[in-house]
């Protein structure tokens, strides 16, 4: 495999957007089955990052410990350019009532809430806090902001594992 850190990473992004297509289209997408996407995004996500660098280490096995963290990253910002693009799209134009349940589910929290102090309670504030934290653009930043983030101490936490023992994961010395 020649480029095996591009490939790793296209791989698990599509299989991670197959992933949440078959669920939105076939098991009818709900709050509470929405954590087992982000995890199957994570499992991908890990899978990418462990194959992807053990084929990069067999191939250049001798390369200093901030190649491997750069090799590693380069994983993780393929994948995480990939989902915050998917994710975009798909709360923009695939499942756009999404963010509009979740903003009216806000804003009728706070109305049947009870203010502690006495004070009335801005709707019309709330809703348009609610609107800029459930949006695209929003939701796909932070999707970003967070796969790397977290691709950063996993890819850490790999590579000084397959450097502590490089013999466990095939790679030769």
């Amino acid at each position: 495999m020649k480029h095996p850190i591009v490939y790793s990473a296209i791989a698990a992004a599509l299989v991670s957007i197959i992933g949440k297509m078959v669920y939105h289209i076939f098991l009818a997408p709900d709050g509470i089955f929405d954590m087992y996407t982000r995890f199957f995004y994570l499992l991908c996500f890990l899978l990418a990052i462990f194959f992807g660098f053990r084929i990069w280490k067999i191939q250049n096995p001798h390369k200093p410990f901030t190649d491997d963290i750069k090799s590693g990253m380069q994983i993780v910002s393929i994948f995480a350019l990939i989902i915050a693009a998917f994710t975009w799209i798909y709360y923009k134009w695939i499942n756009p009532h999404y963010f509009e349940y979740k903003i009216q589910q806000t804003v009728n929290a706070a109305s049947n809430s009870t203010p502690i102090d006495g004070a009335d309670v801005d709707i019309e504030q709330i809703q348009h806090t609610a609107s800029l934290i459930f949006n695209a653009a929003t939701h796909s930043s932070l999707t970003l902001f967070g796969i790397i983030v977290m691709g950063f101490f996993y890819t850490i936490i790999i590579v000084m594992l397959f450097r502590w023992r490089p013999s466990a994961f095939g790679i030769s010395r």
